[in-house]
């Protein structure tokens, strides 16, 4: 049976932001890397199928794992990867948008 959009392993996204924020205090990084991807997914998913904005938090929390492991190309994919996206209203989309854009800059320089 299918998951309803939004979902992953039977539960919404939304309720895995508690054990994404353990994983990375963990310094879990891969496993975290892992589970903020199917969350990405999960969103774009809600996203396309109610015509709502992504939930910004999921991008960002990864493009900082790859800052953090000074991984540049894998921040600009992220990054890139939440620009072609409908955004949620809010102050984080500009943010995230934003740093998409500083990220290209370091990339072409």
């Amino acid at each position: 049976m299918a998951q309803k959009p939004g979902y992953l392993n039977g539960k919404h996204y939304s309720s895995y932001v508690m054990e994404i924020e353990q994983l990375t205090r963990e310094n879990k990084l891969a496993e975290a890397e892992i589970l903020l991807y199917q969350c990405v997914s999960a969103t774009e998913a809600e996203s396309k199928a109610e015509g709502l904005g992504v939930a910004p938090y999921y991008y960002d929390k990864l493009a900082l794992i790859y800052r953090k492991q000074k991984d540049l190309l894998k921040e600009f994919s992220i990054l890139e990867r939440y620009s072609k996206q409908k955004h949620a209203p809010g102050v984080k989309p500009p943010k995230l948008l934003e740093r998409f854009e500083k990220v290209k800059t370091l990339l072409t320089k």
